[in-house]
């Protein structure tokens, strides 16, 4: 029945957006004079510190570095840092690259480094970013291109930490203030902001003080179209050149053109429904949420919804841990409703119960859809849900307060790419979005955010995994396929970390 429903639901919205195909020819590479990139909103601010969320921070990445980077193949990197080593479990030394300069001429050194992470840490500035560098106590120049960082106790994941902080020019904004600097930013990276309209579009323009290599895009323009169906009209029509989540929908419309492409990679970004244990009801029963894993068909919902553009995730972070490069694999429930009943029934609950779940509403592909489809999937097995559906804004505020119910929809991604950032904020105690509660989970969470032997710390998040994946905190769904809509008239390959480096756009 589900099933069926399903492929309904994927043949009716293919026809439906092909029949509303249009047929207008995109731009040649010859036209291609400033490279337009088209996301989902606008920068937050242009200044580095004051947002954490993904579209501000790929226009940032474009304007700024940090001292270490992700490369394409999601390894730790230098960037503003040649090298750096671990003096002892709490002391980290950094080597920074000479002959830097901001866009305004100033050189970068030493300094620099503690102005910025201090600025971050500073509790009057309210930097959102504190958190991902609070274990940082001393900052220690030791000459003008060697800079000491000290922790506050073993911190085994600052490095990849320190490729989320950007460097910003400490004369510059002292002199000019905050204000003045998000308006008009500098930076040391391969673009210099041009030419900009609040919740429009801002163009990037190459700078010739660059210290790396010069890029082959000379212009580039950043643009906001939330709309889905307008952006891709935008690129069918040539007005962008790349585009950010592509929903399943458009493939064939997209692929059926001679001049546009499609590139995709698996995303570090899962998405899952929460279960809550904080609260009082049948969600307490590890063998509820254990049904409940076994009553959805997860791959169904893939095939069917998303169009095949998903993995299942069976942990908290193994889909992370396979990116990365370690052999892992994360077990996952089989799709047994029988079964579900079974484990039902052994709780207490052979009639099922009632239950609402909190949705979010176009911030994840299909988010909505998904959620309905869950809960008519787990009325099959006598669990009634209540689905309610949220705009994006109250609902982040919702979970961030613990305000949630008992099951809630949420994706989960960081750039800087750690196990560490997948299972402390999402289970760790006393975490903004943890609503679970499990001391064999805390224990070995706080175990692997103090090892640094890295072979024994990736043992840790093997062990972590198999146990978070038997308490079953979450209805475990799927690691995203991240799907971008190109121009023909670029090159450009989509990183697994949501990436959009101008530089690594080629124009043939």
């Amino acid at each position: 029945m589900m099933k069926r429903q399903i492929s309904t639901y994927k043949a009716l919205s293919v026809c439906i957006f092909l029949s509303t195909a249009i047929s207008i020819s995109a731009a040649t590479a010859a036209q291609i004079d400033r490279v337009v990139v088209a996301q989902g909103v606008y920068p937050v601010s242009f200044d580095p510190h004051r947002t954490t969320d993904i579209p501000s921070r790929v226009v940032h990445a474009n304007m700024y570095d940090s001292l270490l980077v992700r490369d394409k193949k999601l390894q730790i990197a230098p960037s503003l840092a040649e090298s750096y080593e671990r003096i002892d479990d709490t002391t980290w030394e950094f080597k920074l690259r000479k002959n830097v300069v901001f866009h305004n001429g100033e050189a970068f050194n030493a300094q620099d480094v503690k102005f910025s992470i201090e600025r971050i840490l500073d509790p009057n500035e309210k930097s959102p970013q504190r958190g991902w560098i609070n274990t940082v106590s001393e900052i220690q120049i030791v000459d003008d291109h060697t800079v000491r960082l000290t922790t506050k106790q073993a911190d085994p994941v600052l490095p990849a930490r320190l490729t989320l902080i950007f460097m910003v020019p400490d004369q510059y904004v002292s002199e000019v203030g905050n204000e003045k600097f998000a308006n008009s930013p500098v930076g040391t990276g391969p673009y210099k902001i041009g030419k900009w309209t609040r919740g429009d579009f801002v163009d990037l323009d190459a700078n010739p003080s660059y210290w790396g290599d010069t890029p082959s895009v000379q212009a580039a323009r950043f643009r906001a179209i939330v709309d889905n169906a307008s952006r891709v009209s935008a690129l069918r029509a040539g007005d962008i050149h790349l585009m950010t989540n592509l929903q399943p929908d458009y493939l064939e419309q997209i692929k059926a053109s001679k001049d546009l492409a499609v590139s995709t990679a698996p995303s570090s970004r899962v998405l899952f429904i929460g279960l809550v244990n904080t609260k009082e009801g049948p969600l307490q029963d590890e063998r509820v949420r254990q049904a409940i894993n076994h009553a959805v068909d997860v791959q169904g919902i893939i095939d069917g919804v998303l169009l095949g553009y998903g993995h299942r995730a069976g942990s908290v972070n193994g889909h992370l841990l396979a990116l990365l490069g370690v052999d892992y694999q994360s077990p996952l429930y089989e799709y047994d409703p029988e079964k579900a009943k079974k484990l039902l029934a052994e709780a207490g609950y052979p009639n099922g119960f009632e239950v609402n779940l909190d949705s979010p509403s176009g911030r994840y592909p299909m988010d909505k859809d998904i959620s309905q489809v869950v809960a008519a999937q787990l009325g099959q097995v006598g669990i009634k849900v209540n689905v309610k559906i949220h705009e994006w804004g109250s609902y982040a505020q919702k979970f961030n307060t613990h305000n949630v119910e008992p099951m809630y929809m949420l994706g989960w991604s960081l750039p800087s790419l750690d196990p560490d950032h997948w299972a402390t904020p999402l289970l760790g105690p006393d975490e903004p979005v943890s609503n679970f509660k499990s001391q064999n989970i805390y224990a070995l969470i706080d175990e692997a955010r103090k090892t640094m032997d890295p072979e024994r710390r990736m043992a840790i998040y093997k062990d972590m995994n198999d146990l978070v994946h038997k308490e079953a905190p979450w209805l475990f769904l799927m690691q995203f396929e991240d799907i971008y809509g190109l121009n023909k008239g670029i090159s450009w390959t989509a990183r697994s970390d949501e990436a959009i480096n101008l530089t690594e756009i080629t124009i043939p």
